[in-house]
């Protein structure tokens, strides 16, 4: 009875380390797999890559909403990884990993999602916040009048929240062709500063076959805003691999 005693909650203890080791190993492996994937789409699309975050972008991006909203007074361990880094035309483009822990006390999980990032010297983008309208926002919006209309696009009003400064420069950046583009492609998070640009699904990190596709359409927006509401879509030759030397890295937005 006295072995039994000392021994049952030992067998415990080890079970429960033995659990933990191989669910550390499957997370270990799954991230060098997609380490791997993401590499590979990089090659493919004629973009550079590396592992861990050597421009600062997490640093760099903290003032974001997405970055900011997933902190709170306790830590939660966020970081930047997995980075694909090109240009289109003149305008530094990123793809990259943002992860963050959620603890409830007990227990805890991390929570990664993939990210596109826009840096244009060229341009001026409101300080703007857009995500897809659910139904929760409909009914807020009885209440709450931050949401932007546009009148003669009410499909797109139907879709979209839009929230910002400077609403007349909003309703400038998302002409009719804009509209025309995120309606067709949705649900998509998006904001905006002064020359950067961030797009992503919250919560979700997607595939490298996914990533990729995400990516070449993110270009996409990203020409059409600088085209003045001229859409021409993304010719995938004027992707080319950015030279770190030669390519600045982004400014802070404060």
């Amino acid at each position: 009875m006295v072995l039994a005693a000392i021994f049952v909650p030992l067998i415990a203890a080890l079970a429960a380390l033995s659990a933990a080791a191989i669910a550390f190993l499957v997370v270990q492996a799954r991230a060098r797999t997609r380490t791997r994937d993401l590499e590979q789409l990089a090659q493919r699309l004629g973009l550079s890559f590396s592992k861990d975050d050597l421009f600062g972008l997490a640093q760099q991006l903290k003032d974001f909403d997405l970055f900011r909203r997933e902190r709170s007074w306790f830590p939660r361990r966020s970081r930047v990884n997995n980075v694909l880094r090109g240009q289109v035309g003149d305008t530094e483009v990123y793809l990259f990993d943002y992860s963050y822990v959620v603890s409830s006390g007990k227990s805890s999980r991390r929570i990664t999602q993939t990210v596109f990032f826009a840096n244009d010297k060229n341009w001026y983008l409101p300080n703007f916040r857009l995500r897809p309208e659910t139904w929760w926002q409909k009914i807020r919006a009885v209440f709450d009048k931050s949401d932007i209309h546009f009148p003669d696009s009410p499909e797109f009003s139907d879709q979209f929240w839009i929230t910002g400064e400077l609403e007349s420069l909003i309703r400038k950046t998302f002409g009719a062709e804009v509209q025309q583009f995120l309606c067709e492609r949705p649900p998509v998070h998006l904001e905006g500063n002064n020359f950067y640009l961030l797009a992503y699904k919250p919560r979700k990190a997607l595939r490298a076959e996914e990533a990729g596709l995400f990516f070449e359409r993110c270009c996409e927006l990203v020409k059409l805003l600088k085209q003045d509401g001229k859409l021409e879509l993304l010719n995938l030759a004027e992707l080319k691999t950015a030279d770190p030397a030669s390519v600045p890295l982004p400014r802070s937005t404060q």
